[in-house]
């Protein structure tokens, strides 16, 4: 029980730590366009720092297959939850970016849904399942891709990072479906799995998937805040493997009714991650106003007159036009 929560956690930490790498290596690089993946990746492949962290979410993802195969699903996968603890405190450290009372909301949630997942676990009563089921994990696998595509497109039109993390949480939700059936395939056949392994589905399905939650992340990561994105794709990730592993491999819930509440409020804790981010990226604080008078309320020698501090609305009714205004003819000249 032990070594399986501790390879969990491991590989929540390293796979966002590689997230936050990767972020500090896209604010240098020019805009990706899912449009020329060939460009993407060549640009990707071609910085060391971004190879870093890289190679860390491969070593977080390795993890991750190791502790699926120790623990039941419910258990593993929302203990990835810790994973936005460590974006959102790396992003204020490393990144510079601002931390939100729902960011905070949200490692609070998190911390209580890891305590309570850790209580409702029981080894000697729920067993880990290690059967094979190929063509349910397919079909789950190509439903989910379809639709994170489609939500994905929908990320490209409004640019919200939730919508973003929600493409990418479908992705990386099949992804942990299939390093559960490679886990639950490893268990199984011992020293013979790498050949039993070679002969499923999984690891293939597994490979498509990587490439495409591999762009979709990066595209993501420079088009929105990384303390936003990780969370949602956390929390939707987290409950597509839940739901669809669960009733795939059959693994029961805790009998006991006490272990079944904290189970279930974990989880419902751990989906309300979402909700604050939500409301973080829809409801950003209102800039103060300009005191008359100060330097922001003027506008700079050249710039626009777009760019001007909005003046103060007149009530309606009040507005005059003055008459020989820059751009506007003169009363008299109206009409002839």
């Amino acid at each position: 029980m032990i070594t399986g929560l501790l390879v969990t956690l491991l590989a929540a930490v390293f796979y966002n730590v590689g997230v936050l790498v990767e972020k500090s290596a896209l604010t240098a690089l020019p805009a990706l366009r899912v449009r020329a993946p060939v460009a993407l990746f060549r640009t990707l492949f071609g910085r060391p720092l971004w190879l870093l962290g890289f190679l860390l979410m491969l070593l977080g993802l390795g993890c991750q297959v190791t502790g699926m195969a120790l623990l039941p699903i419910t258990v593993a996968q929302p203990m990835l939850a810790v994973g936005p603890a460590v974006v959102v405190a790396g992003s204020a450290l490393v990144l510079k970016e601002r931390i939100s009372r729902a960011d905070w909301g949200a490692l609070a949630v998190i911390g209580c849904s890891l305590v309570m997942l850790g209580l409702s676990y029981d080894p000697g009563e729920e067993r880990v399942a290690h059967g094979d089921h190929p063509v349910a994990v397919t079909v789950v696998a190509a439903v989910s891709g379809a639709v994170a595509l489609l939500v994905f497109s929908a990320a490209g039109r409004t640019g919200s990072g939730v919508v973003y993390g929600a493409a990418v949480g479908l992705l990386n939700g099949v992804g942990g479906l299939l390093g559960k059936a490679c886990a639950a395939v490893l268990a199984r056949t011992g020293r013979h799995a790498p050949a039993a392994l070679a002969a499923t589905p999984y690891p293939y399905i597994y490979v498509v998937f990587a490439v495409l939650m591999l762009g979709a992340l990066q595209i993501g990561l420079q088009r929105s805040r990384a303390a936003i994105l990780v969370p949602a794709q956390v929390v939707v990730g987290n409950a597509h493997v839940m739901v669809s592993g669960t009733l795939i491999f059959g693994e029961r819930l805790p009998a006991d009714p006490v272990r079944l509440a904290l189970r279930l409020t974990a989880l419902v804790v751990s989906l309300g991650v979402l909700a604050l981010r939500q409301r973080a990226t829809t409801d950003p604080p209102a800039a103060p106003p300009a005191p008359a008078g100060s330097a922001l309320a003027k506008t700079p020698a050249g710039a626009p007159a777009d760019s001007r501090v909005p003046a103060r609305r007149r009530p309606p009714g009040r507005h005059r036009r003055a008459p020989g205004a820059a751009g506007q003819p003169r009363e008299r000249d109206v009409g002839g």
